[in-house]
C-alpha cells in the first residue's frame, strides 16, 4: 500500500500467531478452521475465494470456504471462470498493478465499485478484498477474494491482506498439493472414480442438469442423481460445484475448452 502502516503490539502479537499456525496446515478442513479462526483475527471476513492457476488462460481451481452455506447459484456465479466474481476480481486487481483491491459499497460513485456493483448486487455482498501472488517462472498464481468485511474498507485492511498473502498462498498451495498426493495414493476401490463418474462429473463442470446428463448418456435422470450422489461422497463435498472444483484439483478432470 501506498500509505505508511503501523501494527500495533497486539496486532503483532496476532501477525505472528497467524503466521505459525498457518505452518500447521496441511488439509483442508484445516485451512477451512485456520482461515475462519486465526486469521479472522486479523481480516474479519465471512467468505473467503481461494484461486489456483494461470487467470489468462482461464486455467484456474477456484475454491470457497465460508462460515455459512452459500446458495449452490451463488457458488456458480463465483467460481465461473468465463465471468464470475472471483475471475472479475483477478482480472481489475491485475489491471491495478497488483496492488489489494479494496471494493466497497460505501464509495458507491468510485469507478472500481461500479465494475463490481452488479456482481456485488447479486451476490448480496456489501464488499470485497483481493489480492495474491501471480504466476512466476512457471508456477501457477495464487488469488484470494474476502468477502463481507467490516465497512468501510481502509487502507490498514489493505495492508494487513497484503502482508498475510504469502502465508495464506502457501497453506493453500500445500492443501491442494496434499490432496494431489492423495489421489496417487492407492485407494480403497470404493473409493475410487469409476470412468461413468468421471464422464458425469465433466458434465457437471459443463453446466449439465441432471435430465440433460440423462439425455446425452441414454440413462435415466434417477440414475444420473445416484451417480452424482456417490461422486459427492467420494470427493467428501456438499454440492455440485464444490465436487468440480475438486475434480479440477485433484486432476480427475480438466476446464473446459470454450
Amino acid at each position: 500500500m501506498e500509505d505508511v502502516v503501523t501494527l500495533s503490539a497486539r496486532e503483532l502479537e496476532r501477525f505472528m500467531h497467524v503466521v505459525h499456525s498457518s505452518m500447521e496446515v496441511r488439509r483442508r478442513n484445516q485451512f477451512f478452521l485456520w482461515s475462519q479462526g486465526n486469521l479472522q483475527s486479523l481480516v474479519p471476513h465471512e467468505v473467503l475465494i481461494c484461486a489456483h492457476g494461470d487467470y489468462l488462460r482461464r486455467n484456474l481451481v477456484i475454491e470457497h470456504f465460508s462460515s455459512y452455506p452459500l446458495p449452490d447459484s451463488d457458488v456458480d456465479g463465483i467460481v465461473d471462470v468465463d465471468g464470475g466474481l472471483m475471475i472479475q476480481a483477478i482480472r481489475v486487481w491485475a489491471e491495478r498493478g497488483e496492488k489489494a483491491l479494496l471494493v466497497c459499497g460505501s464509495d458507491r460513485e468510485s469507478s472500481v465499485f461500479r465494475r463490481f456493483e452488479a456482481a456485488l448486487y447479486r451476490h448480496a455482498f456489501p464488499n470485497l478484498a483481493t489480492h495474491g501472488m501471480p504466476a512466476l517462472n512457471g508456477s501457477p498464481g495464487t488469488y484470494f477474494t474476502f468477502v463481507n468485511l467490516p465497512q468501510p474498507l481502509s487502507v490498514r485492511q489493505g495492508y494487513l491482506i497484503e502482508m498475510l498473502t504469502p502465508y495464506i498462498h502457501c497453506a493453500f498451495v500445500r492443501m491442494l498439493g496434499n490432496e494431489r498426493q492423495e489421489q496417487y495414493e492407492i485407494a480403497p476401490t470404493d473409493r475410487l472414480i469409476t470412468a461413468r463418474e468421471i464422464e458425469i462429473l465433466q458434465w457437471v463442470r459443463d453446466g449439465k442438469s441432471n435430465q440433460e446428463i440423462g439425455r446425452i448418456l441414454s440413462i435415466s435422470p434417477l440414475t444420473v442423481k445416484n451417480h452424482v450422489q456417490k461422486i459427492l461422497k467420494k470427493l467428501n463435498v456438499q454440492n455440485r460445484a464444490q465436487a468440480v472444483a475438486r475434480g479440477l484439483s485433484l486432476q480427475i478432470i480438466k476446464n473446459s475448452v470454450a
